[in-house]
């Protein structure tokens, strides 16, 4: 099987595990019929974050580094953070004119999410401190 293909299998694999994952949230955190903002997308987002900088760490001290990117990065956590969902989580926002919780929403998954990446990194080199 060439590169190119098994990182394509790699990223479809991942992907689905990732969306398979992102359904789940979806069923145990549902969307409130109350407002509009949506902790399944905020928590899946940070959840993606921290472990995006976890795994990060963990797949430079790979020999396959591509191939642990294509299915660990770009597959299950593409799979499972919702950038397009929180576009659509927004203009669900604007169209309501909830401009506070707009605001608060972005501001959440922005800071919590930079938050994430740098807890999930510090612990990532704590458990698989880099060489040299």
């Amino acid at each position: 099987m060439s590169t190119a293909l098994m990182q394509a299998v790699a990223v479809a694999v991942g992907g689905a595990a990732g969306a398979l994952l992102r359904h789940g949230v979806n069923l145990l955190l549902p969307r409130s019929t109350q407002h509009a903002f949506s902790i399944s997308t905020l928590t899946v987002n940070v959840v993606g974050c921290f472990f995006a900088g976890l795994l990060l760490v963990w797949i430079l001290q790979r020999s396959e580094t591509d191939f642990w990117r294509a299915l660990l990065l770009t597959g299950l956590m593409g799979g499972l953070t919702t950038f397009s969902a929180f576009g659509l989580d927004l203009l669900l926002l604007v169209r309501a004119e909830r401009w506070a919780l707009l605001g608060l929403t972005v501001f959440l998954h922005v800071a919590l999410g930079l938050a994430a990446v740098l807890a999930g990194w510090r612990i990532g080199q704590s458990t698989w401190p880099m060489p040299g």
